[in-house]
């Protein structure tokens, strides 16, 4: 049986909420390990480091959804000042980790920096505190009243991992040393044992970049083009990932230029290729009956050749 959202304020809603974060926080005391093949800045750290970063962004998210209450922002209000919302709840959950590390090496974050990991943010706002059916929220794939439990607990668990990898993201990108880097994390005991040497370090790094390039510019126009969204969760078995549909009206606003190119690129592809295929499949049918017709005849050719020879050489 499928439980639902709450879709309005009160109690159950607040219950509904502390659940919520119950769970999820036994989730991250749980395994740890990125079983996907995708890469996220994260792996490089040791289990307990992971686990301790999760619980401060996780904690740092509950404050910032008392201030929010606190301050009484409405629906409109919470919309326009989400990316805000997610610079400041980065920067605190950096400040939070680096008094844990007991280290002042994370630079904090900007506006500029973010490229699109607070799409997802304002949903999960809104679910937590207006409820599942907020007024004029058009965003939900679902119908009014009818959001599963488990589609907020991906959007949560999605936030905290993403998060994370983009506190250690632009650590590991901002700092040109790759000695300094090992050094680091060595020294403070963060370095998982996989990446104990500069080569396989440098390795990591390089592909960390590339698959940052990639999919901001030509994975995440594709899937998003589709309403489709790349979201991390917690599992038994590790993190994983998965796609959930997810309604987006102002994603083009945030594009960059190229991300837009390829987005049209995509729609030319989507108006010319059905009528491509077609004529490709007509020609490939006009070009295998004109092939076997000329190899018919070819063939009756053949076998006349050889009767007149046959014939010709009977009467001889």
């Amino acid at each position: 049986m499928v439980k639902y959202w709450p879709n309005q304020q009160g109690k159950i809603l607040n219950l509904e909420v502390v659940a919520l974060f119950r769970r999820v926080y036994l989730k991250i005391n749980a395994n740890l390990y990125n079983k996907t093949s995708r890469i996220l800045s994260t792996d490089i750290i040791t289990f307990s480091v992971k686990k301790e970063l999760f619980k401060i962004i996780l904690f740092e998210f509950e404050v910032l959804i008392l201030d929010i209450i606190e301050l009484d922002l409405t629906r409109g209000e919470l919309g326009i000042l989400k990316k805000k919302l997610l610079v400041d709840l980065i920067n605190k959950s950096t400040h939070s980790f680096k008094l844990f590390i007991c280290y002042n090496v994370f630079d904090y974050c900007d506006d500029g920096e973010l490229c699109d990991q607070y799409l997802l943010i304002e949903n999960l706002l809104v679910y937590l505190i207006f409820g599942s059916f907020p007024e004029k929220f058009t965003n939900s794939i679902f119908s009014e009243k009818h959001v599963p439990v488990k589609y907020v607990e991906i959007l949560l668990d999605n936030m905290i991992i993403q998060i994370a990898h983009i506190i250690f993201f632009r650590y590991i990108v901002n700092q040109f040393s790759l000695s300094s880097l090992l050094t680091f994390l060595i020294s403070f005991n963060l370095c998982n044992e996989t990446y104990i040497s500069l080569r396989s370090l440098a390795g990591f790094k390089n592909n960390l970049i590339w698959q940052h390039w990639l999919n901001y510019y030509f994975i995440q126009p594709t899937v998003v083009y589709s309403n489709l969204y790349q979201v991390w969760i917690f599992t038994p078995q590790g993190l994983n990932c998965k796609y959930i549909y997810l309604l987006k009206e102002d994603t083009l606003d945030e594009w960059s230029n190229l991300q837009i190119i390829i987005t049209l690129l995509l729609e030319i592809q989507d108006f010319f290729w059905p009528k491509l295929r077609n004529i490709y499949l007509l020609l490939s049918k006009i070009l295998i009956y004109s092939s076997s017709y000329f190899f018919c005849r070819l063939y009756q050719i053949f076998m006349r050749s050889v009767f007149l020879i046959f014939r010709t050489d009977k009467f001889k």
